[in-house]
């Protein structure tokens, strides 16, 4: 079954950071793979990576409630990703969202506690740990 990994956690405390250290780490690690962009700003990134070992990977940073992050799940699901990437709140819709998807994908919540110093290199840490988590 595909995995999906929601990085949880409050407002303002490094989710779409990490996801976009995520999207970096994962492009430098394969660059053979190919990325389709289904939304890239300045603060945060809608993508799809293929060619990952052979996978589909999408990556969603905006997590936040009222947001877009419904909509490109179901795009994710839609392009048949092999592992998501997204980031969500602690509870409300965001959960909801993703707790949607439990009979398509195996979810996986995963906690970005805020942190007051070294918040750089707490990102990248976390996003390397996603990026072992699932196994890329």
């Amino acid at each position: 079954m595909p995995e999906l990994f929601a990085l949880q956690g409050p407002g303002n405390c490094g989710k779409t950071t990490t996801l976009k250290n995520l999207y970096n780490a994962v492009c430098s690690k394969y660059p053979a793979a190919t990325v389709q962009i289904l939304h890239r700003g300045t603060a945060d990134v809608a993508i799809i990576v293929r060619g990952v070992n052979g996978l589909d990977i999408g990556i969603e940073s905006q997590g936040d409630p009222n947001s877009r992050l419904q909509n490109t799940l179901s795009t994710f699901v839609g392009e048949k990703c092999d592992i998501i990437f997204c980031a969500c709140r602690t509870r409300g819709m965001t959960v909801d969202w993703v707790n949607a998807l439990s009979s398509q994908y195996n979810i996986h919540f995963v906690q970005q506690n805020q942190v007051a110093k070294n918040y750089a290199a707490i990102n990248s840490a976390m996003a390397a740990s996603l990026m072992q988590q699932a196994g890329i």
